[in-house]
This record gives C-alpha cells, sequence and structure tokens, in this order.
C-alpha cells in the first residue's frame, strides 16, 4: 500500500515539475524577462499601439532639464551673469541703502533726482542691466517648466536672446509711453522722477533675487521650483511697491490720480500682465 501511496507521489511531482518547465519556456518566448535582469517592455508596443512609451524615472526629478541646462549660449550667459553679477555687488553694494530710502522713504520724485550722484545712477543701471537678464532667464524657465511650451518650435540657441531683446523693447515701450503720458502735465520732469524711482526699485529688487534667478535656472530637479517661486515673489513684490510708491508720488506733485491709473495702466500693467499672462498660461507645476 506504502509502495503504491509513493510511487502516485512521484509521478504527480514529476508531473508538476514538467508542467512548471514548460510555463517557463513559454513566459521566455513571450518576452517576459527574469526580474533580477531588469524589467524590458517587449511587446507593448503591440498590444497597446505604436504611441505609447514607459515612463521611466520619479515624477519631477528632471524638471527644467530639457531646454535652458542644455544649452551652451545659456550656460555662457550665466556665467557671465554671475560675474557680472559679483562685480556689481563688490562696487556699488554701498549704494543699496540709498536705493532703499528712495524705494521706502518719504524723499521721492524730483527732490531726489536733483540729489543723485553719478556713481548712484550708474549703480541703478547696472542693477537694471543684472535685472533684465535674470527675470528673461526667470521667465524662459517657466514656460521650459510648463507643459504646453509655446516656443517649442524656436532654436534653443535663440530663445534666450530673444527674450532679453523683447524684455528690452518692453522697457523701451514704457518709457516712451511715461513720457507721453506725463506730458498731458506739461512738466517733462514728472517722467524723469518716475524712470528714477521705477529704475530703482528693479535694480533693488535684482540684487536682492539673483541668487536665487541662477539657482532656479541652472538647477535641475523639483526642488530648484522653490527658487523660481521666490524670484518671482521679489519681482511681484517690487511691481506691487512701485505703484504703491508711484501713486504717492503723483499726489506729492499734486497729479490727478485719475492720470496716474492711465499711466499704470498703459504703461506697467498692461505691458508685464501680457507677459505674465502668457507665461501662466502655458506653465503647470
Amino acid at each position: 500500500m506504502m509502495q503504491i501511496f509513493n510511487q502516485i507521489a512521484t509521478q504527480t511531482l514529476v508531473a508538476d515539475t514538467t508542467t512548471f518547465a514548460a510555463d517557463t519556456t513559454a513566459a521566455t518566448s513571450l518576452g517576459v524577462a527574469d526580474t533580477l535582469s531588469g524589467p524590458t517592455f517587449v511587446g507593448v508596443e503591440e498590444l497597446f499601439g505604436s504611441g505609447v512609451r514607459m515612463s521611466q524615472g520619479v515624477a519631477g526629478e528632471h524638471i527644467g532639464s530639457f531646454l535652458l541646462t542644455d544649452n551652451g549660449v545659456v550656460g555662457a550667459l550665466l556665467l557671465a551673469l554671475f560675474v557680472f553679477y559679483l562685480f556689481v555687488v563688490v562696487t556699488y553694494g554701498g549704494y543699496l541703502g540709498h536705493m532703499w530710502k528712495i524705494i521706502v522713504g518719504d524723499n521721492l520724485g524730483i527732490r531726489v533726482a536733483d540729489e543723485l550722484s553719478y556713481l548712484y545712477m550708474r549703480a541703478v543701471r547696472r542693477g537694471v542691466a543684472v535685472g533684465v537678464v535674470a527675470w528673461s532667464l526667470v521667465a524662459i524657465k517657466w514656460l521650459e517648466i510648463g507643459t504646453h511650451h509655446p516656443f517649442a518650435e524656436v532654436d534653443n540657441l535663440w530663445l534666450v536672446p530673444l527674450a532679453i531683446v523683447a524684455a528690452l523693447a518692453i522697457g523701451l515701450i514704457q518709457r516712451l509711453l511715461t513720457v507721453g503720458i506725463c506730458n498731458l502735465t506739461r512738466r517733462r520732469d514728472v517722467a524723469e522722477g518716475l524712470n528714477i524711482l521705477a529704475d530703482t526699485t528693479m535694480a533693488f529688487a535684482a540684487f536682492v533675487a539673483t541668487p536665487a534667478v541662477l539657482l532656479f535656472v541652472a538647477n535641475v530637479g523639483s526642488s530648484t521650483i522653490w527658487m523660481g517661486w521666490i524670484a518671482t515673489a521679489v519681482a511681484s513684490l517690487a511691481l506691487i511697491t512701485f505703484c504703491i510708491k508711484s501713486l504717492i508720488f503723483f499726489s506729492e506733485q499734486k497729479i490727478s490720480i485719475l492720470l496716474w491709473f492711465l499711466y499704470l495702466c498703459t504703461a506697467i500693467l498692461i505691458p508685464i500682465g501680457t507677459v505674465a499672462t502668457l507665461v501662466a498660461r502655458n506653465c503647470a507645476v
């Protein structure tokens, strides 16, 4: 009786082993790889269609690594911006206190314009130059991160230089609009005071935010998004501050608030709002 039982058990074990070997051979022929050799996806396109691509890596791991960081022109521009920023900080850093006094103090407008030195204005102009390049890079970086890149067909070598030229064009248009609107008051010095206030605010914001801008543009990965938010927050705070100080400036000069509202909408909000809307609509983080 025991011999019969052992014989049946042995035949069952042999059958199971044969079945397992056959299943393993069939699975291997279908393209299923051993788990120890790493995952492969042979036959996926045939099963789900040619448009299917397997996702690799963790979501957000390669954020910002497709355009700017692989561009030699942008790399050289970042290095030049870093060196120039250090030069400006070392040479004109002592004027940051004067800029802060103009931005938050009560001594605004034409009275300040009469007291400003040549070296102070040179420091402001250098800060504005840093700001133009920095904010252009920030805008392009946000568009790179976005899911719907509106300039995907533009050559990478020309994208950032075109953004800088566009920023300069917007600044020129704003100055022309400022002069044109202030001519309605028959006082050309009002436009000069507004331009000094705008340049000072932008230069101070550039001094503060450029380190965050450099980290935002040069780094990759989801953690770099925080640097982008810091740079964007500084720019937004500078814009809000200028709007408030320009209102105080118009009040000091006894100019109608309606004319200030016209200036604010025409020369400030519409150009900057157009760019901000373009970036926001095409950026999804």
